[in-house]
């Protein structure tokens, strides 16, 4: 097969004739300067130029071989490739690897092609434009990616995988989308270790797959959608933590039939409702962050963005729960209470949810109540102090008796708190303390049982069996 030419037309002829004319009406110019000259100017009108290879002419060049495949991508990179209908298995040996390792291509089209049995090796292959591989059939072996690079779209939509691993490991996506959607795996791994997705949207909506490993080096912005998806065995979704967390994962009415692992950083609450899993499911890893805003009317404080985020960490929580993950379930549940303040609990039912996250972090704090309990305990020695109206000896004494009755009011349950109240009492104010001092000791009372029992929940969460 011969490279396209290009001959000199008659104005090509005129502008040179021109130009050595006008160079020697003047300054010198000769002729083969000027040649030289067109001859660049063509090489790369030639190289700007797109081609199309199919049928037989496409077949012919992929059989030269890797050098005079990627020598021809060179000198024509924004070639198309065709290989729509091809059945490879009409150009190997039984069993033998099909291999385009290390080919260059530009757009690329694999369309309803066949591959056959036997290996199939795309390992460091560069893809420079989009690539299409929809409804191709791959036979029994492994189909090897290792190290490809993809700079535009590509689309797996509805291909077919025999029996054989597909190794997608180490491979960079620069391209917006990368396409499972209907895939089908009859047995086999489909691998993505150690992965760099730049901006990529990677779709498995309604694949049947056999095995899935997506743990990618980076994954960089953008979302993972698996509706509907089917994995007969275990499934991981293993985001690095040290990516932007505005990663969005989608996995609503997906079938899981072995373990699932899903862990990560993620900017939208990962949609798992409707999912079945046969398995243990491992949330441990997941982080959630709700995205909330001032909405309006203005509230007291922020509302979640999107009403079904409630729903959406419901199911989270309950999958950690009958996992007894209780750790994961406490994160959700809190971020669950936040969802529904002010859309699904009402106007006073959310203000008590705002000071149960303030004061514990909804139980999950054994810190906060503990620092609030021992302000109130300063406050109210303090206040004591300031109104006492009896015979002191001195103001240490003072000090000492104002401590004795705030600390018998924060711990009433202990057996000495009652007589140490009524001796601190007699001292600090006499036989007939004030209503100002009764209200007082209510209000302390009262404050601190709730934190007492704020402490009691978070250790209860703390060391839950």
């Amino acid at each position: 097969m011969s490279l396209p030419t290009t001959n000199l037309s008659r104005p090509h002829r005129f502008y040179i004739a021109k130009r050595y004319f006008k160079g020697h009406s003047g300054a010198q110019l000769h002729l083969c300067e000027t040649e030289n000259e067109f001859r660049v100017m063509t090489e790369e009108n030639q190289r700007e130029k797109r081609y199309t290879l199919r049928g037989d002419a496409v077949l012919e060049l992929w059989q030269k071989g890797m050098e005079a495949w990627n020598s021809w991508m060179e000198q024509f990179p924004n070639t198309t490739v065709i290989f729509d209908f091809v059945d490879f298995s009409n150009y190997r040996k039984k069993n033998q690897k099909l291999s385009f390792e290390g080919y260059h291509f530009g757009d690329a089209s694999f369309l309803l092609s066949c591959f056959g049995d036997g290996g199939v090796d795309f390992s460091g292959a560069r893809f420079h434009g989009d690539v299409d591989f929809s409804k191709a059939y791959f036979g029994d072996g492994n189909v090897d990616f290792y190290e490809a690079r993809f700079c535009g779209h590509v689309n797996f939509c509805k291909a077919c995988f025999a029996n054989g691993d597909v190794d997608f490991s180490k491979t960079h996506f620069t391209g917006k989308f990368l396409n499972f959607e209907a895939a089908r795996f009859d047995n086999g791994h489909l691998d993505f270790t150690n992965a760099i997705f730049e901006n990529c949207n990677v779709v498995f909506i309604e694949a049947n797959l056999t095995k899935l490993t997506f743990h990618p080096k980076s994954f960089g912005l953008g979302s993972i959608s698996a509706q509907a998806l089917s994995v007969e065995r275990h499934t991981l979704f293993i985001i690095p933590f040290s990516d932007d967390s505005s990663i969005t994962l989608t996995m609503y009415g997906a079938s899981f039939g072995g373990a699932l692992f899903v862990s990560g950083n993620f900017g939208i609450v990962p949609d798992l409702r409707a999912t079945r899993c046969y398995h243990q499911v491992d949330l441990s890893g997941l982080k959630v962050k709700l995205p909330r805003t001032f909405g309006w009317p203005p509230k007291l404080s922020r509302v979640a963005e999107d009403p079904e985020d409630g729903a959406r960490l419901r199911r989270l929580k309950e999958i950690a729960e009958t996992n007894k993950d209780h750790q994961a379930a406490l994160r959700f549940s809190a971020d669950e209470n936040r969802a529904k303040r002010w859309i699904e609990t009402s106007w006073f039912g959310s203000v008590l949810d705002m000071a149960f996250s303030f004061f514990s972090d909804y139980g999950q704090s054994i810190l906060r109540p503990v620092l609030w309990l021992l302000a109130i305990f300063v406050d109210g020695t303090s206040i004591y102090l300031a109104l006492a109206t009896g015979t002191l000896a001195n103001w240490r004494a003072g000090l000492e008796q104002a401590a004795l009755l705030s600390a018998s009011n924060s711990l009433p349950f202990l057996p000495q708190s009652r007589d140490l109240r009524e001796d601190a009492l007699t001292a600090l104010y006499g036989t007939d303390p004030s209503l100002c001092i009764d209200i007082l000791m209510i209000a302390q009372g009262v404050l601190s049982f709730i934190f007492l029992f704020l402490i009691g929940l978070g250790l209860r969460n703390r060391f839950r069996l």
